[in-house]
């Protein structure tokens, strides 16, 4: 799946889709599995929680939401590469404390999800490695991932953190 930076920055540090067709096909075969799920109209696989970027300042003492807003202002972000994404198992995931579940498709190659954060983060002015100090045992556990559906169709609404333990959704 070939990838995009948005041209606005909502506050996460996320890849677009360039075509969803596939996603969409996917997330079209869930629904026909479970009729409790609602398809999540925002496509996309998170790098960051908007809530880190707060906690960091970049080389000029600018917070770090507040220079990540002021990259993609610019327009800047658009000059980083964007990798190619593989998607992997579709699986269901439950979050038992939120009352949420969602499913999601896994991205098979992690490190690129990882570099390209990190490639935002450095064209901030942000040292990735200041970002390590800061992360929850959560995030820094990340499994990337497109959330697919969830019980309400709002992306909000999807889980944050898959779990090892979540089931596998056979495609049909």
């Amino acid at each position: 799946m070939q990838t995009l930076l948005s041209g606005k920055f909502t506050g996460i540090i996320q890849l677009i889709p360039s075509d969803n067709s596939e996603l969409i096909r996917l997330q079209r075969a869930v629904l026909s599995q479970y009729s409790d799920q609602q398809p999540n109209p925002k496509l996309h696989v998170t790098l960051l929680h908007q809530s880190f970027p707060k906690l960091l300042t970049n080389n000029e003492g600018i917070r770090g939401d507040k220079a990540l807003k002021a990259l993609f202002k610019s327009g800047a972000q658009m000059n980083i590469p964007t990798p190619d994404l593989r998607l992997g198992d579709v699986k269901m995931g439950f979050d038992l404390i939120k009352d949420r579940r969602s499913s999601y498709v896994e991205i098979e190659n992690q490190s690129a999800c990882m570099e390209i954060r990190d490639a935002i983060l450095e064209a901030a002015g942000l040292n990735p490695a200041d970002l390590e100090m800061v992360l929850t045992p959560e995030e820094r556990a990340r499994v990337f991932h497109v959330s697919l559906t969830n019980l309400e169709g709002n992306s909000g609404a999807s889980i944050a953190y898959p779990q090892v333990s979540d089931t596998t959704v056979e495609i049909r």
